[in-house]
This record gives structure tokens, sequence and C-alpha cells, in this order.
């Protein structure tokens, strides 16, 4: 069995994860769905990453069905700030907006769950494309779930010459859903995030698609340097919190980590509502937003 086998499998599918070339120029797109479309359109025959809500809600990535309405419009809330200081609708234009870090103070708090779900939110917008980035590239596991852990991806695109963009970038049975994964791992992780080459890829990934939101799963603030590298070269941070879980210090500390000039969303997560038949946990979701470092709201419960 081969690898893409074996990784369509751990999904339940046997589709063969394309990544798209770039070997038939486009006559100048104006917007990634048009590019998108032409490629899909020429490429018809070719198999695609099939995204298995099945096995994601299997493994805890997607709400049971009986919640998957009220998670549907708790992401339309979350989503919609971000996507107004990205294009500037009701909003001042934030630089570099469509490129958001998704990231949490501590391990555990969802932010790779939240990350996931939000890009499946904003792919079912009509005048957006979503890239997802596994920039967790210690702990992928966006990559792993999705069945793609072994392949090029990011790290790969940072190393000169190791692999180009359009190489490593696959396609989803979403049409308006792109992956890039974390790629295979090195011992200079930090440092490439952290190069010039990444912050040259962020201003690609942002500026030559005008409808293009990028997605960065980044790892936990406090743990590792790769995250504030990550949204260094970013305009927005998505800060998941643990209601009731995470404190208001590491909370703090996480947001000291952050350039002030960001635009920082927070996202408060696991907090446990109270349906019909009884509590649940881990699918209600508030939001609280600020431009200013350090606000209460970050630290809400």
């Amino acid at each position: 069995m081969t690898i893409i086998e074996k990784a369509a499998s751990r999904l339940g599918e046997r589709r063969e994860p394309l990544h798209v070339p770039d070997t038939a120029p486009l006559a100048s797109p104006d917007t990634e769905q048009e590019a998108l479309s032409a490629l899909d359109a020429a490429r018809a025959d070719q198999f695609v990453l099939h995204i298995n809500r099945h096995a994601l809600r299997d493994a805890g990535f997607l709400a049971p069905e009986d919640y998957d309405r009220q998670l549907a419009e708790e992401y339309r809330r979350i989503k919609r700030p971000l996507l107004a200081n990205a294009f500037g609708i009701g909003a001042v234009k934030v630089p570099y907006g469509n490129l958001i870090v998704v990231s949490s103070a501590l391990s555990g708090e969802g932010k790779t769950h939240t990350c996931l779900n939000l890009a499946l939110s904003i792919a079912m917008e009509k005048d957006r494309t979503v890239l997802l980035v596994d920039g967790d590239v210690a702990k992928p596991t966006i990559s792993t779930v999705l069945g793609v852990a072994d392949r090029p991806g990011l790290l790969d695109v940072l190393e000169n010459g190791h692999a180009a963009l359009h190489e490593v970038m696959i396609r989803t049975d979403l049409p308006r859903l792109r992956l890039l994964p974390a790629g295979r791992p090195r011992p200079s992780a930090t440092e490439l995030l952290a190069s010039d080459r990444m912050r040259e890829l962020c201003h690609e990934l942002s500026e030559r698609y005008p409808d293009r939101v990028v997605l960065f799963d980044s790892p936990p603030l406090l743990s590792t340097s790769e995250a504030a590298a990550i949204a260094a070269a970013a305009g927005q941070v998505a800060l998941v919190v643990a209601s009731g879980i995470t404190p208001r210090r590491a909370v703090r500390n996480a947001l000291d980590h952050l350039n002030p000039e960001l635009a920082v969303n927070v996202i408060l997560n696991k907090q446990r509502q109270k349906s019909s038949e009884g509590y649940y946990g881990g699918y209600g979701y508030g939001y609280g937003y600020g431009q200013q470092r350090g606000t209460d709201s970050a630290a809400a419960t």
C-alpha cells in the first residue's frame, strides 16, 4: 500500500490528494475563485482530497450531527469580524488582514478544532476562498487528521529550492478550500518560520488574489517560539481561550508575545451551554474582539 493509499484509508476514502501544478498558466484571473475554477475544469479527471466529515466527527473535530446547525451559526458569528478586518467590510481594512493566525496560550484549548471549523465555514462564502495552512509543524494535527502528514508542505516551500507553492498546495472536494500541509519536519523549523522567505511567502499569499483568506493553525504561543514567528508575518490573530480553564495570566502572557499592532480576536471555546436534553461541552463558542493588547475581553471567564 502506498503512502497516499494509507492516508486515504485513514479517512475511509480511496482518493488521492492532488498537488496543483502550474503547467497551464492562467490568463491573469481577477480572483482566486476564477483561477481555481479554471484549474478544476482543466483537471476534472484528477482526484482530489475528500473532506470526510464522518471521519472528522468521529475524531472529535466536528460537532455531533445534532449540533451541526448551532455550531455553523456560531462560526458565522466568529468569522464576520475577521472578514470585516480582512476586506474592509464596514471596518477599516487591516494590513495583511486576510492572513489570520489561529493560536492559543496553552495546548488543549481547541485551537486546531477552531481553525478547521473556521476554514470550513469560510469555504461556504460565495465571494471568498480559503487556504488552510498547517503551521503547527511540530504537531501537525490538521495534516494528520486529513491524511497528508507525509506530504511536502510549508517547511518544504520555505527551504529554498526544495518545493514551490503550487507543487504542494492540495485541492479538496470543497471548491473554495485548499490545503497546505506542514511539510516534512526539520530541526531549523523555527528559523524557517521567522525567515525572510516566510515573509515573502505570506506577502504572496496575501496579495496575489483579493478574495483569498489564509488561515494558519499555529502552535500555542506559550509553548514554542514558532507561533510568534508565524504571527509576525500575519495581520490578524484569533486567540482561542478555553472558558473557565485558561488562566488570565496565561492569556496576558500570550498577548505579550504578539506585535501590539496586530488585530487580536478572541474566541471563547469550550463554553458549556444547556440544550433541551441537558448540558453538553466543547461546542459553544463566544467571541471577544479587540485591537488593544491585554484587553480584559481576552481573559473573559
